[in-house]
């Protein structure tokens, strides 16, 4: 029919193109907006834009309208949620910078963390991602900070299994954190990808006064 409208599933996004024929751009556009507000009615807060790319980009634009910033703190991601955030023109305005955490003791040293509340709850925790985000706001002092800290395999940590991920957000005075269970037999790249497009939502979320859990 025209218009016409196609899903397209990626690894971790999914997409609905919406086509329409007509004699001039203009007529066109008429022809799909009907129906993209129906697609939009349908799916709800689940969708995150129209004509961007991915969720980082949408992100970018919220901050820009509300003129914010983030910080992260990143553990089993690695630094992917800040390279594929200042992969985008215009980043640096509303990402101030990150830590790569890797490590117990790098959460200790760089964050603060009390290597005693990691030895009892764990890395991979709900207590260690709250201060994860809480500390990395307040020490490179952003609106806004995220913590992710997750197992992406191969191996365990003896209590949670393999594609166990707390992602964290914090502002000043509210912190939340959700947990993931994403499954053993998942890659390590899909794992990545997830917890770091729940982050970005994360922010989406809050910034448009959605709900963020």
């Amino acid at each position: 029919q025209n218009p016409s409208m196609a899903p397209y599933a990626k690894e971790c996004d999914c997409f609905v193109k919406i086509t329409a024929k007509a004699e001039s751009a203009e007529r066109a556009e008429e022809l799909i907006a009907p129906v993209m507000a129906r697609v939009q009615e349908k799916l709800g807060d689940v969708v995150y834009g129209t004509d961007v790319e991915n969720l980082e980009q949408r992100v970018l634009q919220l901050l820009k309208e509300k003129g914010m910033s983030f910080s992260a703190a990143e553990s089993c991601t690695g630094g992917d949620i800040a390279k594929r955030f200042t992969d985008l023109p215009g980043a640096s305005a509303f990402f101030k910078g990150g830590m790569v955490t890797y490590t117990n003791e790098a959460k200790s040293r760089l964050l603060g963390i009390d290597p005693d509340l990691i030895e009892e709850k764990g890395a991979v925790s709900y207590e260690v991602a709250k201060e994860m985000a809480e500390r990395v706001r307040v020490i490179i002092g952003t609106d806004i900070g995220v913590g992710v800290t997750g197992l992406a395999g191969p191996d365990g940590d003896g209590v949670n299994p393999v594609g166990t991920v707390y992602v964290s957000m914090a502002v000043e005075g509210q912190s939340w954190i959700k947990r993931l269970d994403l499954g053993s037999h998942r890659t390590r790249s899909f794992i990545r990808q997830m917890a770091g497009n729940v982050a970005f939502d994360m922010i989406r979320r809050y910034v448009t006064g959605l709900p963020v859990m």
